[in-house]
């Protein structure tokens, strides 16, 4: 297994980002590269056990499942059940922690996945600096009108 991590300080107050990640179909506003999202079936976005289909700029049709959901912890867990990316058994958490110093986030991505050893280096550089770190800049308070807005 290959293991991989971002983390990162959000000037915005946990309450503030958890609406946006607890909702499993909202990627498509934090995630850069996402053409489109969708919920298959009739299931809410915070329902564990829902697939989402991401459509992406880079990689098209990748499906993943919300496997854990917590309010108290500010954590979700998912895993890519279909996707044209190099990787098997992928599983991820993102988990939000308060900093009470200045009312911000500390939040970190964490990754598991196995893949080929061919693509082992390119996948394992890919996943914290072009997915996970985009992914907190979109987030943090100044750059996503959602979490500013929420936040005043």
């Amino acid at each position: 297994m290959i293991d991989v991590m971002a983390s990162s300080i959000l000037n915005a107050p946990v309450t503030s980002v958890w609406p946006l990640l607890r909702d499993f179909g909202s990627i498509g506003q934090w995630l850069p590269g996402v053409k489109s999202c969708q919920i298959e079936g009739d299931d809410p976005g915070d329902r564990v056990g829902a697939i989402r289909r991401l459509e992406m700029d880079d990689v098209g049709l990748i499906r993943e499942q919300l496997l854990a959901l917590s309010d108290t912890d500010y954590a979700v867990t998912f895993s890519i059940i279909e996707s044209a990316l190099p990787i098997w058994n992928y599983r991820s958490t993102i988990r939000l922690l308060p900093v009470t110093d200045g009312d911000r986030t500390f939040i970190r991505w964490k990754g598991q996945f196995e893949t080929n050893p061919d693509h082992a280096a390119a996948m394992q550089a890919r996943m914290p600096t072009l997915i996970y770190q985009p992914a907190f800049d979109k987030l943090e308070g100044s750059k996503n009108p959602l979490v500013l807005r929420s936040a005043l």
